[in-house]
């Protein structure tokens, strides 16, 4: 079990550095008009929803640790993977956003890669 805890810390890592990046990046920056947030809201929901599934997963691995929640983190991790990963390729550029995707790209991954391998060691 302690392997899964340390995938639902991951996880939760993954989830506050979404949420940090939400709150003091794309709204603290732009605190004197949040309109902008609604001119492209692509990127802040991309970052929205990768802070609550990262929690989500993080706080069930922690919590309730169980083969459903392995299962439901290896498919997030996939799919973080191809978000994430994506977006961090689109950021080559510039070496702050590509640094801050690249780091929740890592802990998502991560924290499904280790939940898949000692969840696997669960069953087996």
């Amino acid at each position: 079990m302690g392997g899964l805890r340390l995938a639902g810390a991951l996880w939760s890592f993954a989830g506050l550095s979404c949420a940090g990046l939400l709150i003091f990046v794309f709204i603290g920056e732009r605190l004197e008009n949040l309109g902008v947030l609604l001119e492209d809201p692509v990127l802040p929901a991309l970052v929205a929803g990768g802070a609550i599934v990262g929690l989500t997963i993080g706080v069930l691995l922690i919590a309730r640790p169980g083969p459903s929640v392995v299962r439901w983190s290896s498919v997030a991790g996939v799919i973080w993977l191809l978000v994430f990963g994506a977006l961090a390729l689109t950021r080559l550029d510039r070496p702050g956003p590509l640094f801050s995707t690249s780091l929740i790209t890592v802990l998502g991954v991560a924290g499904a890669l280790v939940a898949y391998v000692r969840g696997s060691r669960m069953t087996a």
